[in-house]
């Protein structure tokens, strides 16, 4: 493996850890993918995650990158602004409405009941953002730049629910990342949580050995948690037993150890 901690982040990094703990709702549960998806996008699109890019970037790719995440941000923006505008037009019914009995919870009449409904089905529309950043990726595949844009681009592919096409597309940046483990990492996460979807547990499992050769003592008892739910979902009770153990017996004072026991006392004696 690479020597340069820049490039090969195994040990516990700040926003490797941080990124690992927003992901960690995959390693509990994979659905629904749009919200992993979601997770990726907003863990890769800040300053803070494209730092660790800057010490290979050209002025030429970062201005390219640029330009799609400000394409990106103004369809955030957009949609943050339709939901504002329902949540205080939502606001404005509530407070002409009679004031429950003490004790009571506020009345949802049909017309809140309308708005938050509306506000529940409102979601940013990336169809612009995602076509550009696919685009990049094809572009630059091999660069740091390109294989984080490519996992967006998977990864609104998840969140819209083809998820064919977000496997598809996550594989060959899991192969050409291994020496840029944020994006390594977050492709694997998103890779298993697909596998675990379509009940390709194989492939979920095979995956999650990845994780685990690619994390440092940080993250370990993470990616051994989800290597073990992965077995515990194929049934493959003894294998899932020695991985749930080895949380128990390394990591015994960590949440996925806890996690870990509650597995373990539902595999069948």
């Amino acid at each position: 493996m690479a020597s340069d901690k820049t490039d090969n982040l195994n040990g516990p990094d700040a926003f490797q850890v941080q990124a690992y703990g927003v992901m960690d709702k995959v390693a509990r549960n994979s659905k629904p993918l749009w919200i992993i998806g979601g997770a990726i996008l907003a863990l890769l699109i800040g300053g803070y995650g494209w730092k660790y890019f800057n010490h290979n970037r050209t002025e030429k790719l970062q201005n390219a990158v640029s330009e799609v995440d400000t394409i990106f941000e103004g369809e955030m923006k957009k949609y943050t602004e339709a939901r504002e505008a329902l949540e205080k037009k939502r606001d404005g019914v509530v407070a002409k409405l009679p004031a429950p009995a003490e004790g009571q919870p506020p009345v949802e009449t049909p017309e809140v009941a309308a708005i938050n409904t509306q506000i529940k089905a409102l979601k940013p529309d990336h169809t612009a953002s995602s076509a550009k950043y696919q685009e990049f990726y094809k572009a630059n595949p091999k660069t740091p730049e390109g294989l984080a844009a490519g996992l967006k681009h998977a990864a609104f592919a998840a969140e819209k629910g083809d998820l064919d096409a977000a496997k598809a597309e996550l594989q060959p940046i899991v192969a050409d990342s291994k020496k840029l483990n944020l994006v390594h990492i977050q492709a694997l996460l998103l890779l298993i949580s697909i596998d675990e979807d379509k009940a390709d547990f194989d492939s979920a499992i095979k995956n999650a050995d990845d994780l685990v050769a690619s994390v440092g003592p940080e993250l370990m008892p993470r990616a051994l948690l989800t290597k073990g739910q992965a077995q515990f979902l194929k049934k493959d009770f003894p294998g899932a037993k020695v991985t749930l153990e080895k949380i128990v017996n390394d990591h015994g004072a960590t949440p996925e150890a806890e996690r870990a026991r509650g597995l373990l006392s539902l595999i069948p004696a």
